[in-house]
């Protein structure tokens, strides 16, 4: 029930997946909407929560039941209602898209808070998240995370097997149970069949659907925030992440987990993983996608003597605010090269000297990162990439030379 004389604004979408199942790159597809604006991570979940505890102890022991629980669950819809439309407004949006993985532990509180809300509900193979998992957390692991190795402290994979089927299960339970509301896709879908997987997403949604807005993806300016900041430097729509969790062996699965994983696999359409995993070719890796029509980058030489002269003389909006010298040592004969910004001004040359931050790498890396085919975040996190100095320039340079 809103409370009278509120205008009540469009349902809300909510993405719902656990950690590294794409959530990130789904909503930069979906903020690209003309009608929708998809920010990061916002806890919207969390925060229904705590509006309602506060509202239900203080302004609802005001009101008798059996209005009370109504009444506190309107004015918390009214105070997410107030600010997001707002934001909505300000975007020149009518929609907005919030994808918090931690929603999945108030979804009570979304259901009742938002009646009439959508849900996309993402899902990806458990081994690939695994392997993502795993990769992203050479410095740590993120909250959400966290407790499951507390749990497993002397078996990672297991941890990351066991939050898995948690938020696989939850989410199952969930679109069972509100399968009117929901919608369900693949994070494999997504990046396989963009076209087919997205049309259908977006018809579920009352949303047209136009090829056109996959181009923009990556050249659209989204709101900065929480998630996978691997997508930053994403140039494409690409499926180089699937069947990497075939290089995690089945041994390193304790048995009642491998068993309940295997269920939600097979619930979901995946391939389990069976007795022959550990010897037989993945099931899953997908065919590569051939695109003539892409020029690849053959040296370091041209990267630094074509490449990145072109790039910096096109009036890339990216120079804005990029000041200061990056000096790239590069290995196995790749040379040293200084890219050097001021104002609007952008060179590159040959040659050694001061510079405000240091990027060591190997040619082969180098190329590999230029050409699409190694995302920086994870060259970064595997140690190909040694950064000295500045950091926040050489972040700014790398998204202007490797970003979309």
């Amino acid at each position: 029930m809103a409370p009278e004389n509120h205008p009540t604004a469009a349902p809300p979408v909510f993405v719902l997946s656990c950690e590294r199942s794409g959530s990130t790159l789904l909503r930069y597809i979906i903020d690209t909407h003309p009608q929708v604006c998809s920010p990061a991570h916002l806890h919207i979940g969390e925060l229904c929560r705590s509006l309602y505890t506060s509202l239900f102890y203080s302004l609802g022991q005001t009101i008798d039941e059996p209005e009370r629980e109504t009444l506190v669950l309107a004015e918390t819809r009214r105070i997410v209602d107030d600010f997001m439309g707002r934001y909505v407004k300000a975007k020149g949006k009518q929609i907005w898209c919030e994808k918090t993985t931690d929603n999945l532990k108030y979804l009570r509180f979304l259901r009742d808070v938002f009646p009439n809300a959508r849900y996309i509900c993402l899902y990806r193979n458990c081994m690939d998240v695994v392997h993502s998992s795993i990769e992203c957390s050479r410095f740590g692991f993120m909250p959400e995370l966290a407790p499951y190795v507390q749990k497993r402290p002397d078996n990672t994979v297991a941890a990351m097997v066991d939050s898995w089927i948690d938020k696989t299960t939850t989410l199952l339970e969930f679109e069972l149970a509100h399968a009117s509301q929901c919608f369900r896709i693949k994070y494999e879908a997504l990046v396989a069949a963009p076209s087919q997987a997205l049309s259908a997403m977006f018809a579920a949604l009352g949303l047209e659907w136009n090829e056109q807005l996959l181009n923009d993806v990556f050249s659209t300016q989204h709101d900065q925030g929480s998630g996978d900041t691997k997508i930053r430097f994403t140039k494409k729509v690409n499926t180089d992440s699937i069947g990497r969790g075939s290089s995690i062996s089945r041994s390193s699965i304790p048995g009642e987990l491998l068993e309940k994983m295997n269920l939600l696999l097979a619930r979901l359409e995946y391939p389990i993983v069976g007795e022959d995993w550990d010897n037989a070719p993945s099931p899953y890796v997908p065919a590569k996608i051939a695109n003539d029509e892409v020029e690849t980058i053959a040296s370091v030489e041209e990267m630094f003597g074509v490449y990145v002269p072109k790039l910096l003389s096109n009036g890339n909006m990216a120079l804005a605010g990029v000041q200061g010298r990056c000096k790239f040592e590069v290995g196995d004969g790749g040379g040293t090269w200084m890219l050097t910004f001021e104002g609007s001004r952008a060179l590159a040359e040959a040659g050694d000297g001061d510079a405000d931050c240091t990027v060591r790498i190997a040619a082969g890396d180098l190329l590999d990162l230029v050409n699409g085919r190694l995302n920086p975040i994870a060259a970064f996190d595997q140690g190909k990439i040694h950064i000295m100095g500045d950091y926040d320039l050489a972040n700014k340079i790398g998204q202007l030379l490797f970003g979309g």
